[in-house]
């Protein structure tokens, strides 16, 4: 499979340059690779972190034709991005208690500890 950089694709005709297809609906186990990113956001400089996540299996809800029309999940990832604000922090708090299952100690657990348990996670 030939390697294609991000220079290539410039030096195409925009009109062969095609949107990849997206991944069918349905219900798929993702896995958090690495620690998430710290960072600020271009804008207002909101603080964020962002998570990279592979897509690792897809579940019988999952139309196998699309999928294979989508390429599989080889290769597969998307990043999630929880903004670090009080209107906001507790949806990383509950992506990390919730769907990643990591245990809060009843609520004391400090969120910096928990991100610490965020790689390898696996959630649907």
């Amino acid at each position: 499979m030939a390697v294609t950089t991000f220079s290539s694709i410039l030096d195409r005709k925009s009109k062969d340059v095609k949107r990849p297809p997206p991944l069918p609906v349905g219900t798929y186990i993702w896995t958090v690779k690495g620690m998430p990113e710290a960072g600020l956001s271009t804008k207002k400089q909101t603080p964020f972190w962002a998570f990279n996540v592979v897509a690792t299996q897809a579940f019988d809800d999952v139309d196998e034709e699309q999928l294979k029309e989508a390429g599989g999940l080889d290769g597969k990832s998307t990043t999630l991005t929880f903004y670090d604000t009080e209107k906001a922090g507790y949806r990383l708090i509950e992506f990390m208690r919730d769907d990643l299952k990591i245990d809060d100690d009843n609520g004391e657990k400090g969120g910096r500890a928990m991100i610490d348990e965020t790689p390898n996670r696996q959630f649907m």
